[in-house]
C-alpha cells in the first residue's frame, strides 16, 4: 500500500524516490550530489555538462549516465533537477527545466545582473513551480539562534563582511562572466543581512578602479557599499579577494544592549552580562539542511523552502544594486523589494490521498584554476 499526493499537478506516491537530475558537474553539484546521494528517497538519474569529462567525473563517481546535454537528460523525465552552472551561464538551463515541469534548485547566484533571473522569476510564478537557491547558510542554526535574540530588540548598525581570496575558477576573475565579487560571493552576507535585518532600501558604494593581482581579471579587488534598511537600521557590505585565504565572512549586527557576529562557523553574542558568548556553527549541516528542505518540498512531505527563486532574486537585487552603484557613482534606490524572513519548519499536507498506507570558459587559467562548468565555492 502507497500514499499517492498530487505536487503541481502531478501524482507522486510516498514510497517513489525521487528522481533528480544534474545540469553543472562542478565543486558545487558535486558537493549536492554527495548530499543527495545519501537520502534514502533520492535516485540521481543522470548529470550533464558543457564539459564532457566533468560529467563523466561526477556520473563515474554516483553510477549514473553522463548525458550529452540538458535536453537529454529532461527526456528522463526527473521530479527535479539541480541547475549548478556559472553565473554568465543561466537562462537557458532553467528555461528548460520550467518546461519540462520539473521542480528546479539553482545555485547562487542566479545571474550576473538582472536580466536573466528577472525572466526565470517570471516563468516561475507563471508555473507556479516549485524552486530553491542555493542560499544554504538560511539554514544554519546560529542564524536561527540569532534571530530569535534579535526579536524584540532594534537593530541600528549592520557591518557585512566578506574578505577572501580569488576563487580557483577561470570564470570569476571577469566581471562579465561572474558579476563581480560582491554578486557572486558576498551574496551571502547580503542574504543574511536581509534575512536578519530586513529590507534594503537604497545602497551607494564604491570600488577600488584596480582588480586583484591575477592575469586577465578586471573585476575590483575590494568594494565598499553602505546600505539603509526600511526599518532605520544602517549598514555597511565590504568585499575583497586579495588575500590567499578566507579571513572573515559574516555580518556583525548592534542592536540596543547586543552586539552580534554571524557566520557560517559561529554565532558570537555579547550583552549586558559583559561576557562573550559563542556558538559554534554547522555549514554541513546546513548544506545538508537545504537538499534535504527541497526534496522533502518536491515530495510534499514538507514545506521548510527558505529562499525561493523569488526570494533570491531580492537578494540578487542588492548585490546588482551594489554594482551599479560602483559603476554610476550614485545612490541606487530598492523601490517595493519584499522584505524577507527566517520561517519555522511547517509540514505540508498532500493535496490528495487516494490509497492510504505506510509513507515511506575561454581564459588560459592561472596556476590551479579550472575550466568549463565549474562553480566557486559557493
Amino acid at each position: 500500500m502507497t500514499v499517492t499526493f498530487e505536487v503541481k499537478g502531478r501524482l507522486m506516491a510516498f514510497s517513489e524516490k525521487c528522481r533528480v537530475g544534474m545540469i553543472g558537474a562542478g565543486n558545487v553539484a558535486q558537493r549536492h550530489a554527495r548530499v543527495l546521494s545519501g537520502f534514502a528517497d533520492v535516485e540521481i538519474i543522470g548529470v550533464t555538462d558543457v564539459v564532457l569529462p566533468a560529467a563523466e567525473a561526477l556520473a563515474a563517481t554516483h553510477g549514473i549516465p553522463a548525458l550529452p546535454d540538458a535536453a537529454a537528460l529532461l527526456s528522463l523525465q526527473p521530479d527535479a533537477v539541480y541547475v549548478c552552472v556559472p553565473p554568465f551561464a543561466h537562462g537557458h538551463a532553467e528555461e528548460a527545466v520550467l518546461a519540462s515541469g520539473a521542480a528546479m534548485f539553482v545555485e547562487k547566484p542566479i545571474g550576473v545582473d538582472l536580466t536573466v533571473p528577472t525572466r526565470i522569476a517570471a516563468e516561475v510564478a507563471r508555473r507556479g513551480a516549485v524552486t530553491a537557491v542555493g542560499h544554504h547558510w538560511r539554514y544554519l542554526d546560529v542564524v536561527r539562534a540569532a534571530a530569535a535574540l534579535l526579536a524584540d530588540r532594534p537593530v541600528r548598525l549592520v557591518n557585512g563582511v566578506w574578505w577572501d581570496k580569488v576563487p580557483p575558477v577561470a570564470w570569476w576573475i571577469r566581471a562579465d562572466r561572474s558579476g563581480g565579487p560582491v554578486v557572486e560571493q558576498a551574496a551571502h552576507v547580503v542574504d543574511l543581512a536581509r534575512a536578519l535585518v530586513g529590507q534594503v532600501t537604497s545602497v551607494h558604494a564604491v570600488g577600488t578602479g584596480a582588480p586583484p593581482p591575477v592575469d586577465g581579471a578586471d573585476v575590483d579587488a575590494a568594494t565598499a557599499a553602505t546600505l539603509t534598511f526600511a526599518n532605520g537600521a544602517v549598514g555597511t557590505v565590504s568585499s575583497t579577494c586579495v588575500l590567499g585565504w578566507k579571513q572573515k565572512a559574516g555580518v556583525e549586527i548592534i542592536a540596543d544592549g547586543l552586539a552580534l557576529f554571524v557566520g557560517e562557523d559561529e554565532l558570537l553574542i555579547r550583552d549586558g552580562s559583559g561576557e562573550e558568548r559563542r556558538i559554534a556553527g554547522d555549514p554541513d549541516g546546513a548544506r545538508t539542511a537545504v537538499d534535504r528542505a527541497f526534496v522533502d518540498a518536491v515530495r510534499g512531505v514538507a514545506d521548510d523552502i527558505r529562499v525561493p527563486y523569488a526570494e533570491a532574486l531580492e537578494t540578487h537585487r542588492v548585490t546588482c544594486a551594489i554594482a551599479e552603484s560602483v559603476r554610476t557613482g550614485q545612490v541606487v534606490p530598492l523601490v517595493g523589494q519584499a522584505p524577507a524572513s527566517i520561517p519555522a519548519p511547517r509540514p505540508a499536507e498532500p493535496a490528495a490521498r487516494l490509497e492510504p498506507g505506510p509513507a515511506e570558459g575561454t581564459l588560459r587559467p592561472a596556476a590551479g584554476i579550472r575550466r568549463g562548468g565549474e562553480r566557486a565555492d559557493g
